[in-house]
């Protein structure tokens, strides 16, 4: 994503370096060989990488540090940047996902590491290859300052997409880091039609896949709810919208999608070749739920499928189960 975003941003007219961290060895191979981006088979834009020893060289400059990593990955690339950057810029986070060990959101991790930097979280449905090309993409943008969610909203909008803004970041924030587990539990709807269709007209199991999506919409809304975000949020582009796009097209999706066909946790994980969030995040979108009393049964159903696997033949009658009692809602608070 942040190869996508730095296209994105070169093709507006901004000035751009691309700072690549240590994980980052064969891209910035490709780059070095003038060869398309490994993972997104577009060419890079024209502008100057940095690997992570010469971050020094292009940070003191930039008005906009904008982070594309992982959210376990977060906090070491903020701390590793934060010396080398100007007080006054501006920092935007397209990190999707809580801290696996203390829950933060990707804000909350930058306000332990920053400080008083100003922060901006953007979200919303954007594939990360199609918005390296140009195509029509609905961003937003989220900040309790009004200022700078405007500057980060004006940078990110040109003539295909478009970047709104809101003062919610815990609802954009959750909805984007439990749109990733929800996606993985559609998918796993959709992998197990293999194994239970018992004729050719069922084969995607439609009828599973958007009941289980319309039970991780009602999990995420009380979700945000409860993380203090706002049910307008859970219904736009930064929830209802970037769900969809990742039960459809996301490599969360995918990956339930090859948990359902009966694929081992590990191969399924090799197959996709980057990092999904929901596998991480189901655990923590449980355990946030403990910790508000509130249960969540899409999260159940990934949780049951990651820590039972669903390669073996039990599986199908445990999923069948548990995709059940989450269509009945969630459980009673004791």
């Amino acid at each position: 994503m942040g190869a996508a975003l730095a296209c994105h941003l070169h093709r507006s007219g901004s000035s751009v370096s691309l700072l690549a961290t240590e994980r980052d060895a064969d891209v910035v191979a490709a780059w070095q060989q003038g060869a398309p981006h490994p993972r997104l088979l577009v060419p890079f834009p024209d502008v100057r990488m940095y690997p992570q020893e010469r971050w020094a060289e292009a940070l003191p400059g930039a008005d906009l540090v904008l982070v594309a990593v992982t959210s376990a990955g977060l906090a070491r690339v903020l701390a590793d940047a934060a010396p080398a950057t100007a007080p006054g810029a501006v920092w935007a986070l397209a990190t999707k996902g809580w801290e696996p060990e203390t829950l933060r959101t990707p804000s909350e991790v930058a306000g332990t590491v920053l400080g008083s930097a100003r922060v901006v979280s953007v979200g919303g449905p954007a594939l990360a290859a199609e918005l390296a090309v140009g195509a029509p993409t609905g961003l937003i943008c989220a900040a309790r300052d009004r200022t700078s969610r405007r500057m980060v909203a004006g940078l990110l909008t040109n003539g295909t997409t478009r970047a709104v803004t809101t003062s919610d970041v815990a609802g954009i924030e959750t909805a984007a880091a439990f749109k990733n587990v929800v996606a993985v539990a559609v998918g796993v709807a959709e992998g197990l039609a293999g194994r239970l269709g018992q004729s050719a007209v069922v084969s995607h199991f439609g009828n599973a896949q958007a009941a289980v999506f319309a039970a991780g919409l009602l999990d995420m809304r009380r979700l945000v709810g409860a993380c203090g975000g706002r049910t307008a949020t859970v219904l736009g582009i930064g929830g209802a919208g970037d769900l969809f796009l990742t039960c459809q097209h996301g490599r969360n999706g995918q990956f339930g999608r090859l948990l359902g066909a009966g694929v081992s946790i590990d191969d399924a994980l090799r197959s996709i070749g980057s990092t999904v969030e929901g596998a991480s995040n189901a655990a923590a979108a449980l355990a946030l739920g403990e910790r508000h009393g509130i249960d969540l049964p899409s999260a159940r159903i990934v949780d049951n499928a990651l820590r039972q696997g669903a390669a073996d033949e039990g599986a199908v009658e445990r999923l069948r189960d548990v995709f059940m009692e989450a269509l009945s809602g969630p459980r009673p608070s004791s």
